[in-house]
């Protein structure tokens, strides 16, 4: 994937805006996440496939309309799919970010195996791994996203083209870790602090 120069400032803007709402406010937009992913898929979709009917400018338009339904209503129904997902993305980073200045391809392979686990986790314990997720996601997005500004970063590459590079990336920069793993834990104190004021409101709502 390549992107243009002078789109690279405001997709990393997007990049920290997106993972600082993760990391802050993850477990409370999940759903909302969710579905606009699926939003995004259905409309590529849509416009895929009526231009590959030869449709015109019109019915390009109809298959992103349906396709955008389609796929926030299939978003939305899949969300224990999801679920599964942001767990196994949580044990796959972590992994990645514990292990990264050992092996490479074994840490690769490792965070393969933490983030099955961590999905099987997040499906059974949904708030509290999906508050752990989402904190620790939207960090290292955030972060990642920070690194255009500093280091002129072509994170785009490592997301997209090289996933497998991430490690390596890691292990050169050892201050990334500590620092996606402070963020991570303010943001998941605070995630959990608003979980409990909505609690709490809710509870007094219920005695009044």
């Amino acid at each position: 994937m390549t992107v243009d120069p002078e789109l690279y400032p405001w997709l990393s803007v997007a990049a920290i805006a997106w993972g600082l709402a993760d990391c802050f406010f993850g477990y409370a937009i999940f759903r909302v996440t969710v579905t606009f992913w699926g939003i995004v898929g259905g409309l590529i979709l849509g416009e895929l496939g009526a231009q590959s009917m030869g449709l015109g400018t019109g019915g390009i338009i109809a298959g992103m309309v349906v396709g955008g339904v389609v796929g926030g209503v299939g978003a939305f129904l899949l969300y224990l799919a999801a679920v599964f997902v942001a767990g196994f993305m949580f044990g796959a980073t972590l992994g990645m970010l514990i292990l990264a200045n050992f092996n490479h391809e074994v840490a690769l392979l490792s965070s393969a195996v933490i983030g099955i686990i961590g999905g099987i986790l997040a499906v059974k314990l949904q708030r509290t791994l999906l508050i752990l997720a989402t904190a620790l996601l939207g960090s290292f997005r955030a972060l990642l996203g920070a690194m255009y500004f500093t280091q002129h970063l072509d994170w785009v590459y490592y997301v997209t083209q090289k996933p497998q590079q991430i490690p390596a990336l890691i292990d050169g920069n050892r201050w990334l870790f500590p620092s996606v793993l402070v963020l991570a834990a303010v943001g998941a104190i605070a995630q959990f602090g608003i979980g409990s004021r909505a609690s709490a409101a809710n509870a007094k709502r219920k005695k009044e």
